[in-house]
């Protein structure tokens, strides 16, 4: 291993500390999406009739499993189910490397507004309009990300320089190169989380309203349990390896959006007036991210992750539901001994 390839390994290697950040993200997704559905059903139960949410959450669940089970007609299940995990993972560690790509876009965008003065006139009105958005979203990072706060507002003068053409400045364009790297990261766990959440409080709800329906009062807390047995005994087996297999992908990418979040404060990145010093940046950070990509310790561990997917994708196929039936068939058996059914 070369020089520059130890660097990279030590810079990129996933720590303790990522671990910590992706599940905690995932949790506190999975918690307010599951709490968020609760309420929306109790609401609803109130004044109306919770079918539309469970309707919605049922739309919700079968928009994200359509395409494993579309697929699933023309190859095994297994395979259908290791693809689409693959891709994900595939797109939690190398996707946090692509995104970084925007600011080509960027850029570029704003090297051609002095040559196109209506195109630059609605391009800031656009971006003024966004503004409150994105003070919103700076007040959010600087609450759960101190290290943001160590871009401090330079108050440079903006008006002679290729800033006075955009609807932000310098500073608030360094500040969105923080959080850009962050994006992938945070939409897999927040997207993954709450469609975890949801399902769960969907399991929750209706096992109660069956319970009820079935045994009265006392069979609320009966049916409750029941489903939420359900739902993890149909996760579990599977969901052991597979989740932690997923969350490992997401701190890869979380790992290096670290590191480029912070060389924008270390290194100054985008702390520029010109042009040509901005593109300079950008060449830096596209071959930053160009070597994370290329890099072996990136597609050791993506390997790695796609071949515990596939054990995961066995498990889901041929085990899990096996599992399931036997620990659900106990259960009513029991549930029919209490209540004399």
């Amino acid at each position: 291993m070369t020089d520059v390839e130890q660097r990279n390994y030590d810079t990129l290697k996933v720590g303790t500390r990522d671990i910590k950040w992706v599940t905690r993200v995932f949790l506190l997704s999975m918690i307010f999406a599951f709490t968020l559905g609760i309420v929306a059903y109790i609401l609803t139960l109130t004044f109306a009739e919770p079918e539309p949410v469970s309707e919605a959450i049922v739309s919700t669940a079968s928009a994200a499993t359509a395409k494993v089970v579309i697929t699933s007609n023309y190859i095994d299940p297994m395979w259908a189910i290791f693809i689409f995990n693959s891709i994900a993972a595939s797109a939690a560690v190398i996707g946090s490397g692509l995104f970084i790509m925007v600011h080509h876009l960027l850029i570029g965008d704003i090297a051609m507004r002095p040559y196109h003065r209506i195109y630059t006139r609605f391009s800031i009105l656009f971006e003024l309009a966004m503004r409150p958005l994105y003070t919103l979203l700076i007040k959010i990072t600087a609450i759960v990300d101190r290290d943001f706060l160590s871009i401090k507002n330079s108050y440079g003068e903006e008006e002679d320089t290729i800033w006075q053409y955009c609807g932000y400045g310098r500073d608030e364009y360094r500040k969105f190169s923080y959080m850009l790297p962050f994006t992938v990261p945070l939409m897999i766990l927040m997207v993954n989380g709450a469609l975890m959440g949801i399902l769960l409080a969907f399991f929750t709800f209706n096992g109660a309203m069956t319970g009820f329906e079935l045994f009265g009062n006392k069979g609320i807390i009966v049916g409750l349990l029941y489903n939420v047995i359900y739902f993890f005994i149909a996760i579990v087996p599977h969901g052991i390896i597979e989740i932690p297999a997923i969350l490992l992908a997401t701190a890869i990418g979380y790992r290096f959006a670290y590191v480029q979040a912070h060389e924008v404060i270390d290194k100054g990145l985008f702390n520029k007036d010109d042009i040509e010093e901005l593109k300079k940046d950008v060449a830096y950070t596209s071959a930053a991210a160009r070597d994370y990509i290329l890099s072996r310790y990136t597609w050791k561990m993506l390997g790695v992750i796609i071949l515990i997917l596939l054990v995961a994708a066995y498990i889901e196929t041929y085990v899990t539901l096996g599992i399931a039936d036997h620990v659900m068939q106990t259960i009513d058996e029991k549930i029919a001994f209490m209540f004399g059914k």
